[in-house]
């Protein structure tokens, strides 16, 4: 029988949560246009495209500082993901083409061409995939949706028919596995040591790869295919890599590949020889940089006949050959390709040792002097004490002798406009060259005479370690990196200071600069984030635990992943955290606020004046003031905390026309026929006030009676909600349900405000909205005459207001129109999910609903808008393109936001209707939901205990994505440091009210793309300023050397960090890399280093935990005490395995203890770092977990033991190993056990003491400790040999691991299996290939636990008005969460899976397969092939979530092909709970629905929307 968690743990979902940020390789090309300049990037399994813009003034660059505007200078425009690891990358032009084609390779032996098909992208875009149609990823409503669906087999010849399965707009040509071609290579040969490496002919003849040791594999080119050719009827769909490549009718772009085989086994690097375009007759000559049996390394060249498919090899002559397809034209006639004579064939002996790239120099020009130019180019060597450039051609060898440096990357320097040769015979050719150390360099080879005078070698100034360097023009460089951060850098006339170019937080970075480099020609324009290599991370929790014990392993606490990242001066420990951060600027107690609103001065201006705050019975106002009306009067409320600004502070202020005795319903700036106004509305008046004069000028009240124009005179009830707009649109709800439409006008310059209309409904009116939408709402100085022509450009009137009642589960749309007399509803909306919304009068229906009957407590009408540079329209004309959507959001009293898409009438005929509705829990308190713009972009901030920002997103990130909604909570970011209660640097804040709030005077920051909001809850009130509106934020603090090991320690707010020493200038090849590594201690809040211990001589870190022991043999709770326990290892030359190690225990204070020392200077005092005691090891301590009763489990070399730490009286502790360790083992990596996760929730094991062992090879075993004996026994293992990278223990019988092969294993002890051989066996359950190497995996999650604790019901959100389809709900159940970062920069999820849903995504991931074409038709399911040491398997056990989510991007049609293929696969019907199928039919396993046969059809069959729902549900969990 299987546990309740284990029934969670069926199947796995592994999704990406921040996706690889390391560079492999780019290029420049025209690939999207023919005239574009595009930088084709490759990071692990996504492709990125980008396009430099340059600035107005980037000729006239002075030097100084230029404005950063994020990706406005070099956006990301399209996003590809492949279904492999990218191994070299090229772009290829045929001859009768101008764009270019990229050729790229896959660890895996897989390959593909493939184009940007511009034609394809228009037809994506004109059928509306990113259009507001489609926005959410949902459709609007059609009457003849079912029709569509029985019939959809007879529409293939529909235009729509012609995007189904294409989701990119990409056009494969060729695609294939390279080792399919001959299996007499792969059964003898070894994959390259130093491969795979590919080189492509410069006149585009063919393609040389170096897989196999001793193997060069020759693909043709064939250079006459046409990348244009018409594109046929996609009728039958794509289909994961099985459908023959299209576009391929007539010809193909390449030959039969074939392998050859060269003496050269260890090559190092190889390139084509660059020949003369049109003397050259030579057949391809590929130079190879290659190391012999005794360490010397050589260069040689060998042709490549294509005609007779073998290579010829060096000192060989080949006959020529006319009748190759591919020969050379020379004037239009083809001409004779011949093997070079043997004295111009190239070749160099015992070149510089070291030596690790070849690059090819294009041949001299014609000298002017009668020189002879050669037809073959030569190639520079970069070695690591010399640069030599050799060519056999010209008799040439120049050395040029350098500091010592290891080049990783090279670049020619080409400006845009041509050649930067010089007149006369003589030529220069630039380079940029990378090191190791961050250095770029410019080497230049000067020619004179056709032959190469000069080399010279200047340094520049340092940047990230470059994996790719890319020339963009203008002085304009990309420095790709796998160890930093990639980089935009310009190249200045003249050097300036380091420090005036050096970013504000790189200034601890500075001792691991090099000292002598005080100048600079580098200017750091722009920085992409690259959290690779992720060598180890943490876990700091942000948010509370959940009380609901019923959660069980789901019962998580978002957290803030805190990773250690980059190599040597490149060392960083980076926060990445979900949600928005809000950095706080002030704060003041103040209780009882409900509610706020912002004023402005002018209606004009750009900047808030006013801040009104509301109470029970009072009204406040503050308002800005500068610091020398300050100076002048000392009342101030809040300062600024930025000193350094000039600025000013709010004040506490009065404006006469207020009524400062009542409490404020609402407030708000007017502009009607030129007048700048504004409007108080209190419980019994409508008040106007002049802005100039600050004076009331004239108000209405319900008990006046009414106006002139009015029809009834009877006094009203009190004002219980009002709403208004800039236009002077004014909406109040009164007692008894009646609702009066009121309008400000401006007759003779005088306001005056005027009844329209009124109604009265049914029940109490709790919430109204008058928010005028912008696509669908009149200019003011149409809709109404008496408002005059003052109406400033871009304000709207509003068609309807929103309206929510008590006791009312629905909202209604009434209409404003004046040529009604009354407040008419346009539309009723049921909130519930099980009927349709768009219903009509019939109150009754409402009560179907599925027992939820919250109330609406607010509303907000928007326009979400959502800015892309996307890749199916901005290619072309660089504009950006947006999308706009109506949208109307609830808010709920149990923490519900519910919100819909809005559709306006496009004839008069027509009704209003609703759509795309989408219910999110954000919380359990009442949401108030305010409207803000966030720079360009329309946002709504949802109040309540979990804050959370809706904003819309969609193609802005460079992939062709439909728009949809994206939650973000807030965090605080309080950076003040004169307060001891310790603040962490971000953490999780609530809020009742809140308002956005401008001001230039407080808030100094002038980045667009930020905004300002004040928030107060109940006792505080907070100005803020909202950071960069994304899903995951990433911080960085610079270490100056390489991070190994963190644990954060929550006890005394501090990380721990493990170092690598030997960052400065002792980092030098060959060095000692043992010397100076320490353990740094830094404040979590301030990130200021508290302490540091310094290693021994050779001591190296293995592992850091933060472990709360107990101190007392009695196992008392008193005695509980949390530690900082780090393991180390001597890491001696002459031994192989360390023979020595040690354990220190620290501990440390959070300086909030009850000293009474609470003067600043004595705060360091108080914040210390204690040694308690160590515990020598007979070898390295790789592993640290805490283990049951307040001990621990550690692993020493191949053993695994217990440990338990005793206290003195005097505070001495001693650690000592309990019991007999286990042995067993080859090398025991690491040991996880749940222990730490149960005693942070307060539980304690009644059951077994259970702990897995990952081995170095031996993959995962599980043992358990025995109390009784103190003895720890092995109860299974895992007998496949697995090289464990990292491990994690889901439950008590589900245990996760990686390996180094970059695939994940699920195994499952059988606890309860009848027979003892099965009991000691771990059963493989899931094997799944990730395509990055995992180096550290835990337990938790970026986001907040869902109120459900993770289960959660995903209904069906049909559009007809029966219920008949409430049984087809798609239940999403989810158990354990585990994050993990790999060496590329990836932070990922695994989450646990129920068995209907595993099902469920199961189905949706083959019907994906098959409909949808993938980028260069390589097989997916191929990609996820299980492959190590031989050993190849299908995946089984996992779903890949970047795959499935991808669904919510695609177009409308591709989504009713992959429902149907579901419906007909029938699958997602399996309820499995993982007992399997004995003891119970295949027929009980089926959701057939018996109880109501008459239904069962409708109930049986998936929509469109059931399948978008779940996965967005699932999409929010992670």
């Amino acid at each position: 029988t299987m546990s309740s968690n284990d029934k969670s743990e069926i199947g796995h979902y592994v999704v990406t949560a921040h996706p690889s940020g390391s560079v492999l390789s780019a290029v420049q090309c025209s690939f999207l246009s023919a005239n574009s300049l595009d930088v084709v990037i490759a990071k692990s399994t996504r492709i990125e495209i980008r396009q430099y813009q340059p600035p107005p003034s980037d000729d006239n660059y002075d030097g100084g500082t230029i404005d950063n505007n994020n990706e406005d200078r070099f956006p990301l425009l399209l996003t590809l993901p492949i279904n492999g690891r990218i191994s070299s990358l090229s772009p290829i032009r045929f001859t009768n083409s101008s764009k270019d084609c990229l050729f790229f390779t896959t660890e895996r032996g897989g390959y593909a061409l493939i184009s940007y098909d511009e034609q394809l992208a228009k037809i994506q875009q004109s059928s509306g995939s990113g259009s507001s149609s489609a926005v959410l990823s949902h459709s609007s409503p059609t009457k003849k949706k079912k029709k569509s669906d029985n019939d959809e087999n007879d529409d293939a010849a529909t235009a729509s028919d012609s995007i189904i399965g294409e989701h990119y707009p990409i056009r494969t040509h060729a695609s294939g596995s390279l080792t399919n071609y001959s299996t007499s290579v792969i059964a003898g040969g070894r994959r390259a040591e130093c491969g795979p490496l590919a080189a492509v002919d410069p006149l585009h003849r063919c393609i040389a790869l170096h897989l196999y040791d001793g193997f060069v594999t020759v693909i043709p080119i064939h250079r006459g295919y046409d990348i244009n050719t018409p594109r046929p009827n996609a009728e039958n769909g794509g289909g994961g890599g099985k459908q023959p490549p299209r576009g391929m009718t007539s010809t193909k772009p390449f030959g039969d590949a074939f392998h050859t085989r060269i003496e050269q086994r260890t090559v190092l690097s190889m390139t084509f020889l660059k020949t003369h375009p049109t003397r050259s007759t030579y057949i391809p000559q590929l130079a190879l940089l290659y190391q012999d049996a005794r360490g010397f390394q050589h260069v040689i060249s060998h042709g490549i006949e294509l005609s007779k498919k073998c290579m010829v090899l060096y000192g060989s002559t080949a006959a020529a050959n006319t009748n190759s397809q591919d020969a050379i034209e020379i004037d239009g006639k083809p001409a004779a390709s011949i093997m070079p004579p043997p004295g111009e064939q190239l070749k160099k002996s015992r070149i510089e040792g070291g030596s690790a790239m070849l690059v090819s120099v294009p041949p001299a020009k014609t000298a002017g002097g009668g020189t002879k130019a050669t037809a073959l180019g030569g190639v520079l060597i970069l070695g690591q004490r010399q640069i030599t450039y050799h060519s056999t051609a010209e008799g040439a060898t120049k050395v040029l002798p350098i500091g010592q440096a290891l080049l990783l990357s090279c670049c020619p320097v080409v400006e845009k406009e041509g050649s930067s040769s010089s007149s006369g015979d003589e030529d220069m050719l630039r380079y940029l060259l990378g090191d190791e150390t961050g250095r770029i360099h410019l080497l230049v080879v000067g020619r004179k005479g056709g032959l190469v005078a000069n080399l010279h070698f200047e340094t520049l100034g340092t940047a990230s370690v470059s994996s790719a360097l890319v020339y963009l023009g203008s002085g304009m460089v990309f420095v790709g990196s796998q160890f930093a951060n990639s980089q935009l850098v310009q190249i200045l006339d003249n050097p300036v200071p380091v420090s005036a170019v050096s970013n504000s937080e790189s200034e601890e970075s500075k001792d691991g600069a090099n000292p002598l480099e005080e100048t600079t020609y580098l200017q750091t324009l722009e920085e992409y984030t690259n959290l690779g290599p992720i060598v180890d991370f943490d876990l700091r929790p942000t948010g509370d635990e959940s009380k609901d014990d019923s959660v069980g392993t789901n019962n998580y606490r978002q957290s803030v992943v805190v990773t250690c990242s980059g190599v040597a001066k490149d060392g960083t420990v980076r926060l990445v955290r979900n949600g928005v951060g809000m950095k706080e600027q002030a704060e003041v107690e103040m209780e009882g606020i409900k509610g706020m609103w912002s004023l402005r001065r002018g209606f004009d201006e750009q900047d808030d004046t006013f801040l009104v705050q509301s109470f029970v019975r009072e009204t406040r106002i503050l308002g800005v003031q500068s610091s020398k009306d300050l100076e002048m009067d000392g009342s101030t409320d809040m300062d600024d905390d930025d000193e350094e600004e000039e600025g000013g502070a709010l004040a506490e202020v009065t404006i006469g026309g207020f009524n400062s005795s009542k409490s404020t319903l609402f407030a708000g700036n007017v502009s009607v026929g030129g007048a700048d106004l504004l409007v108080q509305v209190v419980d019994d008046s409508v008040r106007i006030i002049d802005s100039a004069t600050l004076e009331m000028v004239t108000d209405w009240s319900p008990f006046r009676g009414g106006d002139d124009e009015s029809d009834d005179d009877e006094p009203m009830g009190f004002i219980t909600v009002a709403s208004s707009n800039e236009c002077g649109q004014i909406v109040v709800a009164l007692r008894g349900g009646t609702l009066v439409y009121l309008v400000v006008e401006n007759k003779d310059s005088k306001p005056a405000i005027r009844k329209i209309k009124s109604v009265t409904l049914e029940r109490e009116i709790s919430c109204i909205n008058l928010r005028p939408f912008e696509s669908t709402s009149t200019s003011s100085d149409d809709s109404m005459d008496v408002d005059g022509n003052g109406t400033s450009l871009g304000m709207q009137r509003s068609q309807l207001v929103a309206v929510g009642l008590w006791d009312d589960f629905s909202v209604r749309f009434l209409d404003l129109n004046e040529s009604s007399n009354t407040l008419g509803q346009l539309l009723r909306i049921n909130l519930g999910r099980s009927v349709d919304a768009n219903i009509g009068n019939d109150v009754e229906e409402q009560a179907t609903d599925s027992g939820q009957h919250m109330m609406a407590r607010s509303l907000c009408l928007v326009t979400m808008e959502s800015q892309s540079t996307n890749s199916t329209s901005a290619v072309n004309n660089s504009t950006s393109s947006s999308n706009k959507v109506d949208m109307l959001f609830v808010g709920l009293g149990d923490g519900k936001c519910i919100s819909f898409g809005v559709s306006q009438p496009e004839f008069s005929s027509d009704e209003w209707l609703v759509h795309s509705r989408k219910e999110v829990s954000l919380g359990s308190q009442g949401i108030h939901l305010v409207p803000f713009q966030h720079g360009a972009r329309a946002c709504v901030l949802a109040t309540g205990d979990r804050p959370t920002i809706i904003y819309l997103t969609g193609g802005n990130s460079g992939s062709n994505s439909n728009p949809k909604l994206c939650y973000s909570t807030i965090s605080l970011t309080v950076e003040d440091d004169d307060e001891d209660e310790g603040h962490a640097s971000h953490r999780n804040i609530s809020v009742n009210v809140a308002t956005p709030f401008r001001s230039s005077l407080l808030f100094s920051s002038t980045n667009k793309n930020t905004s300002s909001l004040c928030v107060a809850d109940e006792n505080t009130l907070r100005l803020g300023m909202i950071d960069d509106i994304q899903k995951l934020h990433v911080t960085s603090y610079k270490l100056g050397m390489t991070p190994r090991r963190i644990a954060h320690h929550e006890a005394g707010r501090v990380y721990c960090v493990g170092c690598i020493g030997g960052a400065g200038e002792s980092a030098q090849i060959g060095g000692e890399a043992n010397m100076g590594n320490c353990v740094r201690f830094f404040d979590d809040s301030t990130f200021e280093e508290v302490n540091r211990i310094d290693l021994e001589p050779f001591e190296m870190i293995l592992d850091v935990a933060s472990v709360t022991l107990c101190t007392s043999p009695n196992s008392s709770g008193e005695n509980y005490k949390p530690f900082i326990l780090i393991g180390t290892a001597y890491s001696y030359p002459d031994e192989d395995e360390p023979s020595q190690g040690r354990v220190l225990v620290v501990e440390c204070n959070s300086g909030e203890s009850g000293n009474l020392k609470s003067d600043a200077e004595d705060e360091m005092v108080t914040r210390c770092v204690r040694h308690v005691t160590q515990m020598p090891t007979r070898g390295g301590v790789y592993s640290i977990t805490p283990f049951y009763g307040g001990t621990l489990m550690i692993t020493v070399n191949s053993k695994t033991h217990l440990c338990k730490l005793t206290l003195g009286d005097n505070e001495i502790g001693e650690l000592k190993l309990v019991g007999a360790g286990h042995h067993g083992h080859m090398i025991s990596l690491y040991c996880k056990s749940l222990a730490g996760e149960r005693s942070s929730k307060g539980g304690n094991s009644r059951g077994k003491q259970l702990a897995i062992v990952g081995d170095l090879m031996r993959s995962i075993s599980l043992v358990e400790y025995l109390p009784k004996h103190q003895v720890i026994e092995e109860l299974a293992r895992d007998y496949n040999s697995n090289f464990c990278t990292s491990i994690e223990m889901l439950t008590d019988n589900i245990y996760l691991g990686s390996e180094n092969f970059a695939n994940l294993f699920v195994l499952r002890h059988n606890a309860d299996a009848p027979s003892e051989e099965a009991r000691v066996r771990l059963d493989t359950i899931g094997e799944y290939h990730l395509g990055e190497m995992i180096n550290t995996m835990k337990l938790g999650s970026l986001v907040m636990p869902s109120s459900s604790g993770g289960t959660s019901s995903a209904k069906s959100d049909n559009k007809s008005k029966s219920d008949k389809s409430e049984g087809s709900a798609v239940e999403v159940v989810v158990g354990s969460q585990t994050l993990f970062g790999t060496v590329d920069g990836t932070i990922g999820s695994i989450m646990g899976l129920g068995g209907s849903t595993f099902a469920f995504l199961g189905c949706l991931q083959r019907a994906i397969f098959a409909v949808v074409r993938p980028v260069g038709d390589l097989s997916h399911e191929r990609h996820r092939h299980y492959e190590a040491d031989g050993r190849v398997r299908p995946s089984r056990g996992f779903i890949d979530g970047d795959l499935v989510e991808c669904f919510l991007d695609l177009n409308r049609p591709t989504m009713e092909r992959i429902v149907k293929w579901m419906n007909d696969d029938g699958r997602w019907r399996i309820r499995d709970d993982g007992s399997g199928v004995s003891g119970q039919s295949q027929q009980n396993l089926m959701d057939t629905e018996e109880d109501d046969t008459s239904d069962s059809p409708a109930q049986n069959y998936l929509t469109v929307e059931d399948v978008l729902t779940a996965v967005e549900e699932i999409s929010m969990l992670h």
